[in-house]
């Protein structure tokens, strides 16, 4: 599998899991495991780092490394990271253009 094929999929995934946690229709707990299950569906995928770097993947990624950092509380009721979450969000659904300001990187 192609890192574009895998972000395509999981960005899919990611979307849901954070809408439904939003509306309070999947605890944290769950998405903390498909997260986890994304990091080790990612050690199967070869020759990464040959592979280019896509805006989409980049958001993805920090949008993983952000819900494990801030935690299922601040996600759901700190509004500034909520409101940064669903401009993410909405880029991955492509609904908006990509913000220019997101540093996410591939784990190793």
């Amino acid at each position: 599998m192609l890192v574009k094929e895998f972000i395509d999929e999981k960005a899919k995934q990611l979307v849901f899991y954070l809408e439904l946690y939003w509306q309070d229709k999947v605890a944290f707990k769950e998405m903390d495991a498909f997260i986890w299950d994304v990091l080790e569906e990612w050690n199967l995928i070869k020759n990464t780092d040959c592979q280019i770097y896509t805006h989409k993947e980049r958001v993805f990624w920090h949008i993983i490394y952000q819900v494990q950092y801030v935690g299922g509380h601040s996600l759901r009721f700190d509004e500034s990271v909520r409101e940064e979450m669903e401009i993410f969000n909405l880029y991955l659904k492509n609904e908006r253009p990509c913000p220019l300001d997101v540093v996410g990187m591939r784990p190793h």
